[in-house]
């Protein structure tokens, strides 16, 4: 029964996507009729397409991006999440759900399934108080992690996404934080998955969760990421796509209709088409030489730093600002270790911050000193000894010449 009632989901998915309309011209920019847009290249974190992208907007349930990505970060798959009394209280919980229970538990990887496939916003707040305690702490977390990411203009009041005044975010901070949670595996296995079956103990409760994103179903290159929707925010979509070695993030906010799906399909064509990736700096290059006991040392990069650029413009000039992670002079390194940060910055907007690592390993001074200190000291010694040496046989030399000088000149005197 369950394998029926997933087979007509999924039809129903794909028969409801709004058929494509025209395409726009090729190399013109896409026609996106969402409030918002942004598309964003998930290796260099550039920005190839933007509409209002600092516009404060409710994210609904895109929301869930940063609940999973801490829950990710935060807690153990196999966790138990033990249901509370909050279920109960409709002014927290209500919209889609799966019908949680108070008391009842189920493990965390599965109450992740629920919130990212079913966009249940019960498993959303389950999972907050699993893993902040509270919903007060879990918020401030969400808050905390949006600005260590840099989604400064975005602010969380609930996990879930459900609208309240100052619940904002913007399509260019939504974006940010969506590369940072989809470079976590974990986080990009679950925004992937089409289905999944997950255990409750009455058999009338959900079981079967299916992914609400239509593109998962109607493009084989898209691979999550999420959708919302309320009255208030209209319809959301954060989606992931990746083709030929190269990924894009693209965010519609506030788009009327189901047209969301084909011109978020019209930004990923257009990221395709009228851009290049391009290797900036290779994995292995050398960036900056420090000097350890007298020896030069260099930092190096362990993987590639990209850029991309429009066909018809010429490349774009990153900087690269390196950060030493030490602040005493070093007495020793090992090979491999991270001794430094390097920042990526486009102009006034900062890309990435990767590892620096040295490329080779310094003992420290004293053992150093140890060995040559001791050799110098021996070989001083021996030298020493043979001029030592040298010394006492030239001395008895010159007695001995003495001593016959002395002999032949008696035997003339005496004859």
């Amino acid at each position: 029964m369950k394998f029926i009632t997933a087979f007509f989901l999924v039809i129903s998915l794909l028969f409801s996507m709004t058929p494509t309309t025209s395409a726009a011209p090729t190399g013109s920019k896409p026609q996106v009729r969402g409030e918002a847009a942004y598309l964003i290249d998930v290796k260099s974190g550039q920005t190839i397409f933007t509409k209002n992208p600092d516009e404060p907007l409710a994210p609904a349930s895109t929301t869930k991006i940063m609940t999973g990505l801490l829950a990710i970060e935060h807690g153990d798959l196999n966790d138990i999440v033990t249901v509370s009394s909050t279920m109960l209280n409709n002014k927290i919980v209500y919209g889609t759900q799966i019908y949680l229970v108070p008391g009842e538990q189920m493990l965390l990887k599965d109450m992740l399934y629920a919130m990212f496939l079913n966009s249940a916003n019960d498993a959303a707040v389950a999972i907050a108080e699993h893993i902040g305690g509270d919903l007060s702490h879990f918020v401030d977390m969400m808050n905390q992690r949006a600005l260590e990411i840099g989604a400064t203009q975005t602010h969380f009041i609930n996990p879930s996404g459900l609208t309240e005044k100052g619940h904002v975010t913007t399509a260019h901070d939504l974006a940010l934080i969506a590369r940072v949670a989809y470079q976590n595996p974990l986080f990009a296995q679950y925004v992937r998955t089409k289905t999944k079956v997950i255990p409750r103990p009455k058999a009338d409760l959900p079981t079967l969760m299916v992914n609400e994103n239509k593109l998962l179903w109607s493009d084989s290159d898209v691979d999550g990421i999420k959708t919302g929707y309320t009255a208030a925010a209209q319809n959301c979509l954060v989606a992931s796509v990746t083709k030929d070695g190269r990924q894009f993030i693209g965010v519609i906010l506030k788009s009327p209709g189901r047209e969301i799906y084909t011109d978020m399909e019209d930004m990923f064509e257009y990221g395709f088409t009228q851009f290049e990736e391009t290797v900036y700096k290779p994995s292995g290059a050398v960036l900056s030489t420090i000097t350890v006991n007298n020896e030069p040392v260099d930092l190096i990069l362990d993987r590639p730093i990209y850029t991309i650029q429009k066909l018809d413009q010429q490349n774009s000039s990153l900087s690269l600002h390196v950060i030493p992670s030490y602040t005493s002079p070093l007495v020793s390194v090992e090979e491999g270790q991270v001794l430094a940060h390097v920042e990526v910055w486009d102009g006034n907007a900062l890309l990435d911050t990767l590892p620096l690592k040295s490329s080779l390993t310094i003992l420290p001074l004293t053992h150093n000193k140890g060995i040559s200190y001791y050799l110098l000291r021996i070989a001083g010694l021996m030298l020493i000894g043979v001029a030592l040496s040298f010394a006492l046989a030239f001395k008895l030399h010159v007695d001995r010449l003495r001593r016959r000088h002395e002999r032949l000149a008696r035997r003339r005197e005496s004859n």
